[in-house]
């Protein structure tokens, strides 16, 4: 009777383990909708060899990671081969915030990192609470929020104060300064994330982030612009700030990349202007600016500047001959220098401009949206730093001197000319011999 009894109470266990185990997997394929739903085709048929291209192309063709990265990094860390962590690193390193980091850290990071999903509207990490991991952003978006005190209904309210999207990492102020977290983040959209508890972030991260603390902090102290900043406000601009170097003679890209502002900390860099003119009799003109729906500026004959006034002084009424037309000329024009403490890429406009080092040049880098928010643009401080770039460089006013160069140009010439001629000496020199640099310094190019 007893033995009966014992048997019917392990057939309970199990049918209760059964059911246990029955509801967290529904329970995790419920969370994990979102990404195990890549797997999904309408369109399978009867064709096996095309089903299987079908869904192999959707396992490694969408989104940061695939659905053969995310098992990898499901599984346990002990269990991960060799092979696999090599497969996680070309991922991680995809990652821009992962970007710097050295071959053997990345692969440390393959071997503990875990995948975690979050839909909408899910707190994955609270203002107040301690810190147990730090995270790094595959897909998605966070809202970084903070608690603010309302003088008025006398209670705290959760203010949003910036936001996470993909490439970035947050958690890790907590974990670096060993205090309890100093913000809320929020799932914005469904996110895919990597987790990296505490102890392995201490060991594989903690000071390389640390040291790129430091450096940027110390870049930040080098500018009157941030001297009155919080300490919250220079710790969220050491998160997102980064440092970059330029080799002489490389293209900065201002002109094509928005999204950041650049600080000199050390070198050169000088404003090229390009001026897309004609010959005509007597001298040259200067063309407009093509508007955004055209493909050329040289189908216009008034002369206008970029904000479409026209200037009499340039001969605007000269009706250009056809072949002119045909056959513009560009010259470019080294119109200024960004020195060391000078500040660029606050939206200013850029038409036909753009910015190349002289020397080898360090820029801090911080991305333009936060720099231009509330609390960092106190009286607008921004904005009329780049009103004073704008109205520093005018297309008129270079082209008036453009000309007069021009005129000293041909006096040169023909001075040295009939020098040449009265005292001939044998000279194999070039124009290809001469360095670019020097080429565009003397309006050669």
């Amino acid at each position: 009777m007893a033995s009966r009894k014992k048997a019917d109470e392990e057939k309970l266990k199990k049918r209760r383990l059964a059911r246990f185990r029955f509801k967290r997997l529904v329970h995790v394929v419920i969370c994990n909708h979102f990404w195990i739903a890549e797997i999904e085709d309408r369109d399978i048929g009867n064709n096996v060899h095309r089903n299987v291209a079908v869904i192999d192309r959707r396992l490694t063709h969408k989104g940061t990671l695939t659905i053969i990265e995310k098992k990898i990094l499901n599984s346990p860390p002990e269990e991960r081969t060799l092979s696999q962590r090599r497969v996680l690193t070309v991922v991680l390193r995809k990652i821009e915030c992962l970007q710097q980091l050295s071959e053997d850290q990345l692969v440390d990071l393959a071997g503990c990192a875990t995948f975690q999903y979050f839909e909408s509207g899910r707190v994955i990490i609270k203002e107040g609470h301690h810190p147990h991991a730090v995270y790094f952003l595959a897909n998605g978006e966070i809202v970084v929020s903070r608690l603010q005190w309302d003088s008025i209904y006398q209670t705290y309210n959760d203010v949003p104060c910036g936001t996470r999207t993909r490439g970035q990492m947050f958690g890790e102020i907590a974990l670096l300064h060993d205090c309890t977290r100093t913000a809320t983040c929020t799932t914005a959209t469904d996110c895919e994330l990597l987790c990296l508890a505490r102890a392995d972030f201490e060991r594989i991260l903690q000071r390389t982030l640390l040291d790129h603390w430091r450096q940027v902090q110390r870049a930040l102290e080098r500018f009157d612009y941030f001297k009155y900043w919080t300490n919250d406000q220079v710790r969220e601009c050491c998160i997102l700030s980064h440092i970059v170097a330029f080799e002489p003679q490389q293209k900065l890209p201002v002109d094509v990349d928005e999204r950041y502002t650049y600080f000199v900390l050390s070198g050169q860099c000088m404003i090229l202007q390009c001026l897309t003119v004609t010959k005509v009799r007597g001298g040259y003109r200067l063309l407009p600016l093509p508007e955004p729906n055209e493909a050329s500026p040289v189908k216009q004959t008034s002369n206008e500047d970029a904000s479409g006034t026209s200037s009499p002084s340039m001969g605007s009424r000269i009706k250009v001959p056809q072949e002119a037309e045909v056959h513009p000329e560009h010259r470019f024009i080294d119109v200024g220098t960004f020195s060391c403490g000078s500040v660029f890429g606050l939206g200013e406009a850029m038409p036909h401009r753009t910015v190349v080092a002289r020397n080898r040049v360090q820029c801090l880098v911080i991305p333009r949206g936060w720099l231009f928010e509330k609390n960092q643009n106190v009286g607008n401080t921004w904005q009329r730093i780049r009103i004073r770039l704008d109205t520093a460089i005018q297309r008129d006013r270079l082209f008036e001197v453009f000309v007069s160069d021009q005129q000293w140009q041909c006096f040169r010439k023909a001075l040295v000319r009939d020098f040449v001629r009265l005292n001939p000496r044998l000279n194999p020199t070039q124009l290809a011999d001469v360095p670019i640099m020097c080429r565009v310094e003397q309006q050669e190019l």
